[in-house]
């Protein structure tokens, strides 16, 4: 199986068949894959990488086991298959972070557009990706729809959903900077608009 990427939780392989494992990640490659992308530790310390580990791991096993109580259509997460308590099988997507690097800014506003409409029914639906990354846990399917590609990192109470929204966590730096410069602005307003604006 070919690695496609990594990221905190899981390691992605292409089956071959339009479909990928997503793999979670063991104990050295998780802290070593954390320790990579924190250098030079700007904003996170050396000695949180284990309870970034631990706190990951334990967001994936909550979010995998809401799956099948989630209200969305399969398609809406890439037509997950869950193999056991952590790793799941998954259409193969385009992650938005591939897609912006070869759009222009005017398809990438349209883009932004979709995945703001598309995250107000997540939340009308009770669920979210627990920092609305952008870039790193959602996708175009093969129809062009944008999709919820992490499963891992799901939040299904309102409680946490409205805190989420009131802490604004779409600005964090690590889901506004993997953006073109020419987007953020507009991603963060609209976000904005949609969610906080009444």
């Amino acid at each position: 199986m070919k690695l496609l990427g990594r990221g905190w939780q899981y390691s992605t392989y292409d089956l071959g068949n339009g479909r990928v494992l997503k793999k979670y990640n063991s104990v050295p490659t998780g802290y070593w894959h954390v320790f990579k992308t924190c250098f030079p530790f700007n904003n996170d310390r050396v000695w949180k990488i284990p309870e970034f580990y631990r706190g990951c791991k334990e967001t994936a096993l909550d979010s995998i086991k809401k799956l099948p109580n989630v209200p969305l259509e399969s398609w809406m997460m890439g037509n997950p298959k869950v193999l056991n308590a952590l790793d799941y099988e998954q259409d193969k997507l385009l992650p938005l972070h591939d897609h912006f690097e070869i759009v222009d800014s005017e398809v990438g506003k349209r883009t932004i557009d979709a995945f703001v409409q598309f995250n107000r029914l997540l939340v009308n639906n009770s669920i979210i990706d627990k920092s609305f990354n952008i870039t790193k846990n959602f996708a175009l399917d093969a129809q062009g729809r944008v999709v919820l590609m992490d499963i891992g990192e799901v939040y299904t109470s309102s409680v946490s959903i409205d805190k989420q929204i009131r802490e604004r966590v779409w600005t964090a730096y690590y889901t506004v900077d993997p953006l073109p410069v020419p987007l953020r602005d507009y991603f963060v307003e609209s976000m904005d608009r949609e969610f906080l604006v009444k």
